[in-house]
């Protein structure tokens, strides 16, 4: 089967009526560690709309899991993921080639924190791409996010056990950005290795992730399309691309509009939660009506969600004051359950396109390196709104 026929039939479901095959799915992906041992599966709705099956076969794929001492369950309580005796056993790698021939590939990300839900469905993306191809996936999982030293460690000692095991491959979202970038290079000569959503290793390594630069740019245009002058960029500062690119990609759409009266606001946050995180945050938006910013755009939806709950802090409301995007569309609503205008990322084909592409690296070790942007999707909702430009509040 090519690469690209299997890209194909990934976004296959299985058949409605066949509690069989969803449970082959959920056994699969408890073999993989997509669900950790003692860790609760979705519920049965979740997982329903998640393969697109009745809830009855999920029920039903359940009970399967339970005879086959998967998973336990107790009344009124979700289904619990079982440990495991068992002890994956690598193929050998062809040592005098120097490259391995498992069929086993390596996963490494973080399971937890605020990007938790994203690698899942990264994850899911990805797992099921490589058990139509014949390969297994086996969750690595990095640890819950900690200091940039602890989660250098915790990725070292996964790099290392890919070599040292002779792993197919390997998927690998880092969080340590300026860090083991010598490792993953010398890992990568023996292991083929595919980064996933951020690169800080430049154009010489596969990399998938998405149009960063072109779905900021496409939500600042909007905004200045409904009418909004002022309006600021709310960011961390983190020394990679997706961080980076976003940046650019609304001073680009800032400065290149025609809009008379356009003022570019870029307003950096730290991740410490009291008020030194705020203060050139506060200083701009205390500003009074008609020179304070009637938007603003925020590097992804945790960072919306913080700079909601400051706009109240600072008596600001949304969007009756500020209109308020996001991006990734992991958190589709505000804490008081206003809907948030966020860019879509497709998470999903994200781990799929990331397994054409190291399986293009593992039939070709000389190819090329590829660096893949998948296009995300604008999804406007009431977090944002349009604004007369002829009102004092739009007007420069």
């Amino acid at each position: 089967m090519s690469t690209k026929e299997f890209v194909s039939e990934a976004a296959a479901s299985p058949p409605k009526t066949q509690p069989d095959g969803v449970a082959e799915i959920l056994m699969e992906r408890i073999r993989s560690g997509m669900y950790a041992p003692g860790e609760l599966l979705p519920s049965e709705r979740t997982l329903a709309a998640d393969l697109n099956v009745h809830r009855r076969s999920v029920r039903l794929a359940v009970e399967q899991l339970v005879r086959a001492g998967m998973v336990s369950q107790r009344p009124n309580r979700r289904p619990t993921v079982e440990p495991s005796n068992q002890r994956i056993r690598l193929e050998p790698a062809r040592k005098s080639a120097g490259i391995s021939n498992s069929n086993f590939i390596a996963l490494i990300f973080c399971s937890g924190g605020v990007a938790g839900s994203a690698q899942r469905r990264i994850f899911q993306g990805i797992n099921e791409a490589v058990m139509r191809l014949g390969y297994h996936g086996v969750f690595l999982n990095s640890g819950n996010l900690g200091s940039e030293d602890e989660n250098a460690e915790n990725e070292s000692k996964h790099l290392m056990y890919v070599k040292e095991q002779g792993f197919g491959g390997a998927l690998f979202y880092s969080w340590a950005y300026r860090r083991n970038h010598e490792l993953v290079r010398e890992v990568n000569r023996s292991v083929p290795i595919v980064l996933l959503d951020r690169n800080v290793m430049g154009y010489d390594m596969d990399f998938v992730g998405v149009q960063n630069l072109a779905g900021i740019s496409e939500t600042t245009t909007y905004l200045i399309g409904e009418g909004h002058r002022r309006i600021a960029y709310v960011t961390f500062r983190e020394p990679i691309n997706a961080v980076l690119d976003r940046a650019v990609g609304y001073s680009e759409a800032m400065r290149g509009s025609k809009a008379a009266g356009i003022q570019e606001m870029l307003l950096t946050i730290s991740h410490y939660g009291d008020h030194r995180a705020w203060v050139s945050f506060d200083a701009v938006f205390r500003l009074p009506e008609g020179k304070r910013p009637t938007a603003a755009v925020c590097l992804n939806d945790y960072v919306a969600a913080l700079v909601f709950k400051r706009l109240g802090y600072l008596g600001l409301s949304v969007p009756g004051d500020v209109s308020l995007t996001g991006f990734d569309n992991v958190a589709p609503e505000l804490p008081d359950g206003i809907g948030l205008t966020t860019s879509a990322q497709p998470f999903e084909d994200m781990g799929a396109k990331a397994v054409e592409v190291l399986m293009r690296r593992i039939d070709d070790r000389n190819a090329p390196p590829l660096w893949v942007e998948l296009p995300v999707q604008l999804i406007v909702r009431e977090s944002s709104k349009g604004l007369a430009v002829s009102s004092g509040a739009g007007a420069a």
